[in-house]
């Protein structure tokens, strides 16, 4: 059953209309995107992903932009050719200026198409964020886009605040998945012979469809079973309570990501953390016995640790 929020999106990109898409971790943001893209293109619309959280700065989201369209496979070929060419900022200029000269370059590489849908999955920061949509609120106007921008509900605000507010024509947030949408979910993506307790795993999942899968994987097919999980995840909770407030904070980021590291940069985006102050807390979680750790290989090779929620014995 398609959610509400995939039509009202779909047709907003057919209406050209630049739209914030907001909602919580795991609720289906970036799924959806990708479900409006495929539509697009099978309808013969230019339309282009780019995952925007790979971006450091505002000079390179819009590279990131660019190397994308150039890599599009519904464009046309001499529109893609331009895109692909390397852009190389002049050093006598300020950072406004070589913004301005990026996007102009964007500008002119697409005038012999139809605009292009840009389905945006987050952003480089809040900052970043709101000097794009703000300052040069203007200038991006006139590119050949619109832009479909999906951010979690708390970096909203940024985006809301004058001038920024003024880019978009439509709103749209991902609420909490109904119980029916969430059975669909499940019956499309995990082959479920036994039921029992599917109720419970809903009920605890509070509409999060990532929290939901991970709760059904951990108990059908980690062997866990439902009550045990349940009443080892409310152990967690209650446990890390009694812990610090830091400790909550992270333990329920975990418990949304289902795994991570210290060096995790958006986990500390989002708690506002520096890589030493994460340590500390995942020791003093793993101290009580509420996370386990494993080595990964991080970028380079390097090893790194990883933490996940405890599933063993509650009373452990």
């Amino acid at each position: 059953m398609p959610r509400r929020a995939h039509r009202l999106l779909k047709n907003s990109a057919e209406q050209r209309l630049n739209v914030l898409l907001t909602g919580s971790r795991g609720s289906g943001k970036t799924t959806l995107l990708r479900q409006v893209l495929l539509d697009l293109r099978n309808e013969g619309h230019p339309a282009v992903f780019v995952d925007g959280k790979l971006a450091t700065d505002a000079f390179s989201f819009l590279g990131l932009i660019r190397f994308q369209l150039g890599q599009a496979p519904n464009l046309p070929q001499v529109i893609r050719e331009r895109y692909s060419q390397i852009f190389t900022p002049r050093p006598d200029l300020g950072e406004a200026n070589v913004l301005l000269d990026l996007i102009d370059s964007m500008k002119s590489a697409q005038e012999e198409v139809d605009r292009t849908t840009l389905l945006i999955d987050g952003l480089p920061s809040p900052e970043v964020a709101h000097a794009l949509f703000g300052r040069l609120r203007d200038e991006l106007w006139q590119l050949p886009f619109h832009w479909i921008i999906a951010v979690d509900e708390r970096e909203r605000a940024a985006l809301m605040e004058p001038p920024a507010d003024a880019f978009f024509d439509r709103q749209i947030n991902l609420g909490p998945m109904t119980r029916q949408e969430l059975l669909s979910l499940l019956e499309n993506r995990l082959p479920l012979e036994d039921r029992r307790g599917l109720e419970d795993l809903i009920e605890a999942s509070e509409g999060n469809p990532r929290v939901l899968l991970a709760l059904t994987r951990d108990a059908f097919e980690g062997g866990h079973g439902v009550e045990a999980l349940l009443a080892n995840r409310a152990w967690r909770e209650e446990a890390a309570s009694r812990l610090s407030r830091p400790a909550s904070m992270l333990l329920a980021e975990l418990e949304a990501m289902g795994s991570a590291s210290a060096s995790d940069e958006e986990l500390l985006k989002r708690l506002g953390w520096t890589r030493p102050r994460a340590t500390q807390v995942f020791r003093e979680l793993e101290q009580a016995g509420l996370v386990t750790s494993r080595e990964a290989k991080g970028h380079g090779g390097r090893p790194r640790k990883v933490y996940l929620p405890h599933q063993g014995d509650s009373a452990g």
